[in-house]
């Protein structure tokens, strides 16, 4: 039997928390599906793509006519692309939108063009906070947000907990450690309320 076919998309990798969250499901995913991994940004470097090669077909669409699937998931990112455009590129019967971040908080100026919004079938949204920062601009489209919250591999979580590091702390003050980019959505500035309990 013909596995479905899924593509990614996901304008420009580097190695932030969307290509791991796509690398973690494809991990999920790639021995029932055929799955295909696309972006347009020619600054993609290759740190995550390398790991995700392993399991899925990289394409990058600049250098393709078009790829027919049954279902496109298209990751959230603040360049947006027109759908009639991207649609000519990616054929599918299905297309979600996957959001990872607070769009609209990180970027107040965003708009989602209309032919995006009506073409979606579902906003999978990562979290409650997600999927209200979509209602909260688009009203109309809380029928089509809704919450999936991200694969997490136990398995691999506790096998990288036990892994040996060589990193100097002071142990007589708090360290506070945050992998991930300094943005405000990423409600770090919060840190600093909770520092001055310890001072």
């Amino acid at each position: 039997m013909n596995k479905k076919r899924i593509i990614f998309y996901y304008k420009l990798f580097f190695a932030g928390g969307t290509e791991h969250s796509i690398l973690k499901l494809i991990r999920k995913l790639y021995k029932n599906f055929e799955i295909f991994v696309a972006y347009d940004e020619e600054e993609s470097t290759n740190d995550v793509l390398k790991e995700i090669a392993e399991y899925a077909e990289i394409i990058n669409l600049n250098k393709i006519d078009s790829i027919v699937v049954d279902t496109c998931i298209w990751c959230s990112h603040p360049r947006q692309v027109p759908f009639d455009e991207f649609s000519k590129k990616i054929i599918a019967r299905h297309y979600y939108y996957w959001c990872h971040m607070l769009l609209f908080e990180a970027y107040p100026n965003l708009e989602f063009r209309q032919d995006l919004m009506e073409n979606m079938e579902k906003f999978i949204c990562v979290s409650d906070v997600v999927k209200k920062n979509i209602i909260s601009k688009y009203p109309k489209l809380e029928q089509k947000c809704e919450v999936v919250e991200n694969y997490l591999d136990i398995q691999e979580i506790k096998r990288k907990s036990n892994e040996q590091i060589s990193l100097n702390v002071n142990n007589q003050k708090l360290n506070i450690i945050s992998v991930s980019r300094i943005s405000k959505d990423k409600r770090i500035w919060k840190n600093e309320r909770i520092m001055h309990y310890f001072r």
